[in-house]
């Protein structure tokens, strides 16, 4: 009766206990809760000063990043504004060297015409110089005649004079005779005259003819001069025009060069100034946004600051209530631990009288010994090597076992939950067996034999539990024969569950 009114107070006080632990976790979850979401609150606030300070930093930024835009789009303008100027210039450059081209071609064009019509002279002052020298050739061939027939002439006269003479010495000549001596004499003269006129005509022309050749050859001459001058003018002229056009075509492609890099220039010009246009109206709207978002964000830290008050209160409040909870829980944490002081106790009672009964059972052996609350058994007791069959003798003494805690099992109280476990453990020698992979499964295979060999022989499933160790628990940490015999054990242990 005294234990069973032990036993209804021990349940009583574990029912209040469990209500306590219940209300107070109940509570804690609250105060968790209230915990939690303060610090949530200040976590967000934190957020969001972080983000109004950030959104400020940024609209900073934007506002540099714009007015550096903002320089770059005057400095590249100016830069276009001077490759504009530059274009312009080198154009004049370029138009008065093609007005130079055209002035040279010009030049040339009328130095060609000169060439030509000084060609035109010389060849007509050649064809002049041949006529006249024709006109020398006749001239001298009258004369030659004229010469003749001067000659013939003279001879006449002298013939007619000696006729005279002959005639006026024979003095008997007639009248008739003389004066057609007379006449052939004055024709002869009046043919001498002419001869003689005919001969200095024939020289002046002579004289002019040369004079004529004289000039065309003069004439000649100065064209074949004014022929070299022209050519040599004409090749400096050629020259001097290659030279210009090499220098117009070199100022054109130069010039070229020079538009397409003020086209780039003014492209890029343009493409920053629409960027830097983009990001100045990006910036205008992101600075809106941040203004409207920083006042958002001050409106819900006014919110947040002031659920915060809230729940500080009402954390005050729960730590208030709190510790008056936890004064209960440790009244009702003592009462609880003596009543546990006591069921451990009783426990022990019970383990004691347990390992008392398997001892006088099991008798006094050296393979078989109580270490603290443990019940050892060496391996070589109940299996063979590296085996997990019970031999013949650890059948029996696993036996032995299930009848002394068959009778001590029904003087345990109901209520208190007590499980009998089998630990098997193994030394650290590797095993080479085809049906263990490891010492850790030779020694579960081993607690598994033993408690359903105590389950079958009358203790329930509920009350017998089986581990294993394996290497990992050695009780002695020496390598020889005798430490690695020691480690090789089943341990049983009566514990509450």
């Amino acid at each position: 009766m005294a234990g069973r009114g032990t036993a209804e107070r021990v349940a009583t006080l574990e029912r209040q206990l469990a209500e306590a632990l219940a209300r107070a976790e109940a509570a804690g979850g609250d105060a968790a809760r209230t915990a939690r979401d303060l610090t949530e609150t200040r976590r967000g606030l934190q957020r969001s000063e972080a983000e109004r300070a950030a959104l400020a930093r940024q609209a900073q930024e934007r506002a540099a990043e714009l007015a550096a835009a903002r320089a770059e789009l005057d400095a590249l303008r100016a830069e276009a504004a001077a490759l504009d100027r530059q274009v312009a210039a080198d154009r004049a450059t370029i138009e008065a060297r093609l007005a130079d081209l055209a002035r040279l071609n010009r030049e040339v064009q009328a130095l060609t015409a000169l060439q030509a019509e000084l060609q035109r002279q010389a060849e007509a002052a050649l064809a002049r110089a041949g006529a006249e020298e024709r006109a020398r050739r006749e001239a001298e061939q009258a004369a030659a005649l004229s010469a003749a027939e001067a000659a013939e002439a003279a001879r006449q006269r002298a013939a007619a004079e000696t006729a005279a003479a002959a005639a006026l010495a024979r003095a008997g000549a007639s009248e008739a005779e003389a004066r057609a001596a007379a006449e052939r004499a004055g024709a002869a003269e009046a043919a001498q005259r002419e001869a003689e006129a005919a001969m200095r005509a024939a020289v002046a022309r002579a004289a002019a003819a040369e004079q004529a050749r004289q000039r065309a050859e003069d004439i000649a001459r100065q064209a074949a001069s004014v022929q070299a001058a022209a050519e040599r003018a004409r090749e400096e002229a050629e020259r001097a025009a290659a030279a210009r056009i090499a220098a117009a075509e070199r100022a054109r492609a130069e010039a070229e060069a020079l538009r397409a890099e003020a086209e780039a220039g003014r492209a890029e010009a343009a493409e920053r100034a629409a960027q830097a246009e983009a990001a100045a109206g990006e910036q205008a709207r992101l600075t809106e946004g941040a203004r409207a978002q920083v006042a958002l964000l001050t409106r819900q830290v006014e919110a947040l600051r002031a659920e915060i008050a809230r729940l500080a209160t009402a954390l005050e409040l729960e730590e208030a209530a709190g510790r008056e909870r936890e004064v209960q829980i440790g009244l009702l944490g003592q009462r609880l631990n003596a009543a546990l002081a006591a069921r451990v106790e009783e426990l022990q009672r019970y383990r004691s009288n347990f390992f008392g009964r398997l001892r006088e059972v099991l008798g006094e052996r050296p393979e078989v010994r109580i270490v603290g609350d443990r019940f050892v058994f060496q391996g070589e007791v109940l299996f063979a090597p590296a085996q997990a069959e019970l031999s013949e003798e650890g059948r029996r003494q696993v036996r032995d076992l299930a009848r002394v805690l068959l009778e001590i099992a029904p003087q345990i109280p109901e209520d208190i939950a007590w499980v009998l476990r089998v630990d098997g453990h193994a030394d650290r020698t590797p095993i080479r067996s085809p049906r263990f992979a490891s010492n850790w499964e030779l020694a579960a295979a081993r607690a598994i034999a033993v408690a359903q060999l105590l389950i079958a022989e009358g203790l329930p499933p509920n009350r017998v539990a089986a581990t294993s160790f394996g290497d990992t628990q050695p009780i002695d940490p020496g390598d020889g024969p005798a430490a690695l015999a020691r480690n090789r054990r089943i341990e049983l242990r009566l514990t509450d569950r």
